[in-house]
């Protein structure tokens, strides 16, 4: 007998996941639709994560070749089957799911092909990267509907989700969600099915939000509905809303308000060269040119002025004009400019596909020579340093000024 999982909605807004393989059920503790949304993506899949990969990019039965020993599927298949009690102590839930697909793929029959063997394995690998591959679709959507949302209702925070992913909107669309007289409990095929409807009853209901906390960046259930801009969470004595509001006063005095300005308009030339980079020819129609060149002869022109300017040899006023060649500011006195921070690099790649994957799009060490330096040096940069350099303008608190 098939494993079946459902979703069923036990009281007060929670609801509880119920895992049945044919035996026996076992029940999943009941949480309301926030709390589960906050929890799966903190999951820690490390070590899980590293063994993964290890099957995907090292083992012997993905080697380019015409012949594929069955010996290699066999032991392929063994690691498959020995990560399983291993996620299923990181989530019971994920556990369940991929042990029940992982068993009905090994069930197709062997037609005797070496494609067989290579294609039977790439079909175990995708099962065995569900979790992963969920977690991060989750965590995109997450970072698109609750960032910056403080005070926001479910149903405004919804639309905020429609205005960039437009189709995973309209499958968690709480309108969808049957009308009920009785506890719900949905039978469901898959993790992404699971959590799309967790999403979907958040969104339905009104009693709980969830926020991202300034600090930590964390998400959290605010004790009010007003708009909260910390959580609870404590780390070495002090409560993110303690160490939140000493860090908010210090960024508002860390720059001056021309360098500050100068700064928003040197991120908004680098995210104009990106798109200009990254669009197809035919795209570029609609966008403000920016090539290499262009952006290298703005930036020294800058970095330049800059220098002028905090040695006292410009004013904030000449600074400013010395700096906008492509007339971007409505003022050159600082004080009164409204120039708006726009979105990171990293920002740009969640908005762009709920896919985006941080792990496989940042290589995991790379050369850099930033030609804009006075005296450039060849540096390596990893993997965190590239995602903290997309995320640059738009980042937590703690990761911003550190410990």
């Amino acid at each position: 007998m098939a494993s079946e999982l459902y979703l069923m909605e036990i009281e007060d807004g929670r609801f509880s996941v119920l895992l049945w393989d044919g035996r026996t059920v076992t029940q999943m503790p009941a949480m309301t639709p926030a709390e589960a949304l906050i929890a799966f993506p903190e999951l820690d899949y490390t070590d899980y994560r590293k063994v993964v990969r290890w099957l995907r990019d090292e083992h012997p039965l993905f080697e380019e070749r015409i012949d594929i020993p069955v010996s290699d599927f066999e032991d392929f298949v063994a690691e498959a089957i020995l990560l399983t009690p291993e996620l299923y102590e990181i989530d019971p839930v994920s556990g369940f799911v991929v042990t029940d697909i992982l068993h009905r793929t090994l069930q197709a029959e062997d037609d005797g092909t070496a494609m067989f063997l290579l294609t039977a394995g790439q079909q175990i690998l995708r099962v065995m990267e569900e979790p992963l591959r969920v977690q991060n679709y989750l965590r995109n959507i997450m970072e698109v509907t609750f960032d910056g949302t403080a005070g926001l209702t479910p149903a405004e925070q919804y639309e905020k989700l429609r205005e960039t992913y437009a189709d995973i909107a309209r499958i968690c669309d709480p309108a969808k969600l049957p009308r009920r007289e009785e506890p719900l409990s949905i039978r469901l095929r898959s993790l992404m099915e699971l959590w799309m409807l967790v999403l979907a009853l958040y969104f339905e209901q009104d009693n709980q939000r969830i926020c991202r906390c300034d600090y930590c960046w964390g998400y959290f259930i605010p004790k009010t509905k007003k708009a909260t801009r910390y959580c609870d969470r404590v780390t070495d004595g002090q409560s993110c809303k303690q160490r939140g509001a000493n860090l908010a006063r210090l960024d508002k005095t860390s720059e001056d308000e021309a360098l500050l300005i100068y700064k928003k308009l040197r991120d908004r030339m680098y995210s104009r060269l990106l798109r200009w980079i990254d669009a197809a020819p035919s795209e570029r129609s609609n966008l403000i040119p920016m090539d290499y060149e262009q952006y290298d002869r703005w930036s020294e022109n800058a970095r330049l002025a800059r220098e002028e300017y905090v040695q006292g040899k410009l004013t904030a006023e000449e600074f400013l004009r010395k700096i906008d060649t492509t007339h971007e500011l409505t003022s050159y006195e600082a004080g009164k400019i409204d120039l708006p921070d726009g979105p990171s690099r990293w920002q740009q790649l969640v908005a762009r596909n709920f896919r985006f994957d941080p792990e496989r799009y940042f290589p995991e060490k790379m050369a850099h020579l930033n030609l804009s330096d006075p005296d450039p040096q060849w540096q390596i940069l990893t993997a965190d340093d590239l995602r903290r350099k997309a995320q640059k303008g738009h980042q937590s608190l703690k990761e911003k000024y550190g410990k």
